[in-house]
């Protein structure tokens, strides 16, 4: 698929209508407003099985289970822009995201072992990313533990530069809704993509 203008959106909250997905659904429609159309999965509803870690990626970086996210690899190298809302649970993102995450590990295995480059360069610097992410817990620093695992996704997509929307005391469905600026903050930053 050739790299092009449009917004990768990866809804991983297992909560279709979660709070996760609210501020996802906002970022959406910013972009949209920013003249950026959205490609969207439902990734909690799909059929995207865990890393077996076989390694036959090695041999052509490619995954060899044939399961949903055979339809999602494609956009990882083709979005400029990818968004990636996963509330967390037990403290780190939910089971879903982290699943998608995983089966990365081809294009891991593209890069670093066959030298390949599924992202030009010059599109990789104008590539960005978003992970919004709400948290039950009355603690901003929840979120420490889930940077490291969504820099390495992003940095393994060829994402340029990513930013990151969190909030912590927010567990019930829908109560995003009433942390104040949080669905402003979500759809502006939609909006200021520069398409």
């Amino acid at each position: 698929m050739a790299q092009q203008d449009y917004l990768l959106a990866l809804y991983a909250s297992p909560r279709k209508k979660g709070n996760t997905a609210i501020l996802l659904d906002e970022l959406v429609a910013g972009a949209g407003e920013a003249g950026l159309e959205a490609t969207v999965f439902h990734v909690a509803s799909m059929d995207i099985r865990p890393c077996r870690e076989c390694n036959a990626c090695y041999e052509d970086g490619k995954c060899v289970q044939n399961d949903d996210m055979q339809q999602i690899y494609p956009h990882l190298a083709a979005a400029r822009v990818v968004a990636m809302a996963a509330p967390v649970f037990s403290m780190n993102i939910c089971a879903q995201a982290k699943a998608l995450i995983d089966r990365c590990q081809c294009l891991w295995s593209a890069r670093y072992v066959l030298k390949q480059t599924p992202v030009d360069p010059a599109f990789e610097a104008v590539r960005g990313g978003f992970f919004i992410s709400c948290c039950g817990r009355d603690a901003p620093e929840t979120f420490d533990c889930t940077r490291p695992t969504m820099a390495y996704f992003f940095y393994i997509i060829q994402v340029g530069g990513w930013e990151s929307l969190t909030f912590a005391a927010v567990d019930e469905a829908g109560a995003i809704r009433r942390v104040p600026g949080a669905l402003e903050s979500a759809h502006d930053s939609g909006r200021s993509i520069e398409s």
